[in-house]
């Protein structure tokens, strides 16, 4: 009898082993189904790369590749960076890969630098990329459409709104109507018109055509719409290769100055803003810079750090020149910065210079006197201390829900933060969120509502509840206990139709129970009912209220209500306490 050793026999099993033999998981079969098998994966071959433009699909079922033949190849494997694939076993011919794979593999290890020896421009994926290196030219123009015509002296200057994105057809239907309002009340044909248009998201870009010079304009300069974030009135749109040259560009443009420092005459609204701006107090100017991603709200925008670096320019070359530009606010001898004294608050100008690049080489720029619109002492159109009118509010901690950002923006829009000793009603509390935020302040609340609050909250000895209806609460009772008046806030995100909303406000006005008011006022349908907001808006200015009406980058389909007592607006303000600027401001 002959004797086999073990060697032989695992060799044996191997050599008959089809999963070990493919490296695949595959069970061991007989027969037919072993030879078929085998005869798929020995006929692995490769593919020849090929650069012409045969028509070819993808299959979303299998993954399989279709050529110009019509035949489908079960899959394909990568070795030794060369593309394989599998033929079905029916002898059908291989199939190269798609154009589009093609095309991708071609770039891919590619010099950053062509054979005529210019540099090669990548595209890149939305919201990436901080440094210089952001030369995304490319995928900017298909984001902006289109790019805007450069400016010249004497011409319409275009004006520029933001708000949150996809309420951009909202906020024009809105300015359409102010302009129709305007063009009503004036009588007059020599307004002109309006051309609204969206060339990015959250950017709305309004241009007025057939303008007389000397006549009234369709759109004030200190136009608050509900859906803007953020305005740049009267912006000029300029060109240049370099980030020096776009400085130099924006400083003739929109102040007649010159690269060697003398000024120019090019038109009266350049010379009325140049001689302004040499009058004004030391500090009194911000600049911010922005660029079309900032609209979305995005971490890191696409030039976003290229755009900083034109800001920079421009303070320098700015300083040289104009006192404002100087910071007044800052310690030299300590590098402290001091805030200007609250009692000039009101007698303190603030003029807004911002610059948003479009391209590369094309950016729109506009400089303002800013307007004090109220409620709150710091509360300024445009919004000079938060860039494009974002706030960063966010809170680590986990919150009974994310409504708490409507209050949050609310508040630092205003720039009035409640007292520690502050009585706060909460209408609507459940499940917390607001009144989560009032308590991180320190106040006292009183939350309302027929559904209970987080249990956190309503284990807190500072928060109150009363089970009942939001509309129906009296707060006197409560004010008795305390002995006397009390400052007090009433906050509201209630669901309700537009016109109890109106009703409640109207009561609490009416009554002085409350001396701070935000409340939302919540729409049904695409549509918001602007006209039961300008009613309400009226009514509680009727009652000696300060009032102002918001679209936050927050709100959905609703609006928020700022109402203060006209007296009561001069409180101060420490900035950061409720939120900070989503985007640096530029020093």
């Amino acid at each position: 009898m002959v004797q086999i050793s073990s060697f032989w026999i695992s060799i044996y099993l191997l050599a008959t082993n089809p999963s070990r033999r493919s490296g695949k998981n595959i069970p061991r079969k007989e027969g037919a189904a072993v030879n078929k098998e085998r005869h798929q994966y020995d006929s692995i071959k490769p593919i020849q790369r090929t650069t012409s433009t045969s028509t070819s699909s993808t299959s979303s079922s299998g993954g399989s590749t279709t050529g110009a033949a019509g035949r489908q190849s079960s899959g394909s494997i990568k070795r030794s960076n060369k593309d394989y694939a599998i033929s079905d076993g029916n002898n059908s011919k291989r199939t190269p890969a798609s154009s589009a794979t093609q095309e991708n593999r071609r770039h891919k290890g590619r010099k950053r630098f062509t054979r005529q020896g210019t540099k090669t421009i990548r595209a890149r994926a939305a919201g990436g990329g901080t440094n210089d290196r952001d030369n995304n030219l490319g995928q900017l123009k298909q984001d902006v459409q289109p790019l805007p015509p450069l400016t010249t002296p004497n011409s319409p200057r275009p004006f520029y709104y933001t708000c949150r994105h996809t309420y951009e057809e909202t906020l024009m239907e809105e300015i359409q109507k102010y302009a129709m309002r305007v063009e009503e009340q004036t009588q007059n044909d020599s307004v002109g018109s309006l051309t609204v248009s969206s060339p990015y998201p959250g950017l709305v870009r309004v241009e007025q055509q057939n303008h007389q010079r000397g006549h009234q304009d369709l759109l004030s300069e200190y136009f608050d719409p509900i859906y803007a974030l953020q305005t740049m009135p009267n912006a000029v749109v300029v060109s240049a290769a370099s980030i020096k040259g776009l400085a130099k560009e924006i400083m003739l443009a929109l102040l007649g100055i010159c690269d060697d420092g003398n000024n120019v005459d090019l038109d009266h609204v350049s010379t009325l803003q140049r001689n302004q701006l040499r009058s004004a107090c030391r500090g009194s100017l911000v600049v911010h810079t922005i660029v079309p991603g900032c609209c979305k709200g995005q971490p890191a925008p696409t030039m976003k750090y290229r755009c900083d670096k034109v800001g920079e320019e421009l303070i320098k070359m700015l300083r040289k020149i104009f006192s404002a530009a100087r910071n007044a606010a800052f310690d030299e001898n300590h590098g402290n910065i001091v805030k200007p004294p609250p009692a000039a608050a009101f007698a303190t100008e603030r003029w807004l210079l911002q610059v948003m690049l479009q391209s590369n080489t094309l950016a729109v720029a506009s400089l303002t006197r800013c307007k004090h619109v109220g409620p709150g002492h710091e509360a300024y159109w445009p919004n000079y201390r938060m860039p494009l009118g974002l706030a960063k509010v966010d809170i680590e901690e986990k919150m009974p829900s994310s409504a708490y950002r409507k209050l949050m923006e609310a508040l630092e829009c205003m720039a009035i933060a409640p007292s520690s000793s502050a009585f706060v009603v909460d209408l609507g509390a459940s499940p917390g969120g607001w009144t989560a935020v009032m308590r991180r302040l320190g106040c006292f609340v009183v939350a309302v509502d027929r559904s209970e609050i987080d249990p956190k909250l309503m284990a807190d000895e500072c928060v109150s509840f009363v089970k009942g209806d939001a509309f129906t609460y009296s707060p006197t009772l409560l004010q008795e206990r305390s002995g006397k008046k009390r400052e007090c806030w009433m906050i509201s995100d209630v669901i309700a139709y537009p016109d109890r909303v109106t009703k409640l406000l109207r009561k609490w006005c009416h009554m002085d129970w409350a001396s701070y008011l935000v409340v939302t006022m919540k729409f049904q349908g695409d549509s918001p009912a602007l006209d039961e907001v300008e009613r309400a808006r009226d009514i509680v200015k009727s009652q000696g209220y300060d009032c102002r009406v918001k679209h936050f980058f927050n709100n959905k389909n609703e609006v928020t209500f700022m109402i203060s007592r006209t007296k009561d607006t001069a409180r101060n303000f420490t900035p950061g306490v409720v939120g900070v600027p989503m985007y640096p401001l530029c020093s």
